[in-house]
C-alpha cells in the first residue's frame, strides 16, 4: 500500500465497485463479422443506485388519450407492410433453451456452427444468401436462416419501427430518422414528444402472436450504460418481468401498470397472452429531472459503483 495507507481508510474512501465482468465475442461468416456474448449469471442488477427490478412509469406519463392511441396503433399496425422479424443476440439462459428443444440464440448457434453443422451445408447455404446481399443487410438474412433451418428460437412475432437510429446509438437523437411507417401514427408521434425525455433516438412496436410471449433474453452485455426506455401499453397491462437466473424467479411488473422502465441488460421477456399483443418502445435520454427521481447517478442506468 502506497504512503502507509490502511486498509480502513481505503475502505472508507473507495466506493464500493459490483465487479462484473461481461464481454462480447466476434466470429466471422464469410467476410461478415457477427457477435455474441455469453450466459453468465449476475442476478438482477435492475435500475440505478436502488437497483429497482423494474418500475412502473404511470406517474410520469399521461394516459389519458389511450383509447384514441390503442386505435391509431391498430390501424397502423396493419395498414403497414415493412415489418422485420425479431432478433435479440447472445446467449440465452438455459432454463429458456430446454423450453426451445436445446437451441440457443441464433449468435450462440453460428458462433457454434461447426459442432451443430459438421458438413458444412448450413455454413455453404448462409455463405451463398451473404454472396447475394449487400453488407448492410446481410446480419438480417442470416438470422432468420437460423430460425428457419437451424431452430435457433424466434423472440417474439415482428417488429415495426417508426423512428430508426443504429442498435448501439439509441439514447441520442443525432442521427435517428422517422421512417415512412410513422405516417400511420401521426398522434403517436405527437404523443412520444410529451414524454419526459431529452432526446429520442428509436421508436418500435414489439409485437406477440397469440399464446406466444417474449423469449427471455438480455439486450446486451451486463457494462456500464445510459440506456432510458419507456414501454407503453395503451390497453390493459402485460406479463412483462425481469428474469433472477441465480434465484430461478420472474419478478413482475404491476399488473395495474400501463408504462415501464427496465434495465435492457437484466433478463427479461414477457409471458404468452392469448391474444395478439404490442408494446410501443421508446428509447432515448432521460430528462435530468427523471433521471434524479428514479436514482440515475449522472444519467447511468446501470454502473459497478452502484
Amino acid at each position: 500500500m502506497q504512503g502507509g495507507t490502511s486498509l480502513i481508510s481505503l475502505s472508507q474512501e473507495q466506493p464500493v465497485v459490483n465487479v462484473i465482468e461481461h464481454s462480447h465475442h466476434t466470429f466471422d461468416i464469410g467476410k461478415q463479422a457477427f457477435y455474441t456474448f455469453p450466459y453468465k449469471e449476475f442476478g438482477i442488477q435492475g435500475v440505478g443506485k436502488r437497483h429497482t427490478p423494474i418500475v412502473n412509469m404511470d406517474r410520469y406519463v399521461d394516459h389519458s388519450q389511450n383509447e384514441l392511441l390503442h386505435i391509431e396503433c391498430c390501424k397502423g399496425i396493419a395498414l403497414a407492410n415493412n415489418y422485420r422479424m425479431a432478433m435479440t443476440y447472445g446467449a440465452i439462459p438455459p432454463e429458456e433453451q430446454r423450453r426451445f428443444d436445446g437451441n440457443n440464440c441464433w449468435s450462440e448457434m453460428l458462433e457454434n456452427l461447426d459442432q451443430i453443422d459438421p458438413t458444412g451445408v448450413h455454413r455453404r447455404a448462409i455463405e451463398e444468401i451473404m454472396e447475394e446481399l449487400p453488407p448492410e443487410a446481410q446480419q438480417y438474412a442470416v438470422y432468420k436462416y437460423a430460425y428457419f433451418a437451424l431452430g435457433a428460437p424466434i423472440p417474439w412475432y415482428f417488429a415495426l419501427t417508426i423512428k430508426q437510429v443504429d442498435f448501439f446509438k439509441k439514447t441520442s437523437d443525432k442521427t435517428s430518422v422517422f421512417t415512412p411507417e410513422a405516417k400511420f401514427f401521426p398522434n403517436v408521434v405527437k404523443y412520444i414528444n410529451t414524454l419526459p425525455f431529452k432526446a429520442i433516438g428509436r421508436v418500435l412496436f414489439f409485437c406477440t402472436y397469440p399464446n406466444a410471449g417474449v423469449m427471455i433474453h438480455r439486450d446486451s452485455v451486463m457494462t456500464e450504460h445510459s440506456d432510458h426506455n419507456i414501454n407503453l401499453f395503451f390497453t390493459g397491462s402485460r406479463p412483462s418481468f425481469i428474469w433472477d437466473e441465480l434465484k430461478k424467479e420472474k419478478v413482475y411488473l404491476d399488473k395495474s401498470a400501463k408504462s415501464y422502465f427496465f434495465n435492457n441488460r437484466d433478463y427479461h421477456g414477457v409471458d404468452p397472452e392469448p391474444v395478439f399483443r404490442y408494446t410501443l418502445r421508446v428509447d432515448g435520454t432521460f430528462t435530468d429531472e427523471l433521471c434524479e427521481q428514479l436514482g440515475l447517478v449522472d444519467g447511468k442506468t446501470w454502473s459497478p459503483a452502484y
